[in-house]
């Protein structure tokens, strides 16, 4: 099993503490595109 939490987290200049603990939803942002960012 994966660890828990987003995968790009070792190479994201934004990454938070809740990207290591948790996946971060999936989002639509529309034209058919999908994100996974607590950013957004």
């Amino acid at each position: 099993d994966p660890l828990p939490g987003c995968r790009f987290v070792s190479r994201c200049p934004y990454a938070m503490d809740v990207c290591r603990k948790e996946d971060p939803p999936i989002k639509d942002v529309g034209g058919g595109h999908m994100v996974a960012c607590y950013l957004l």
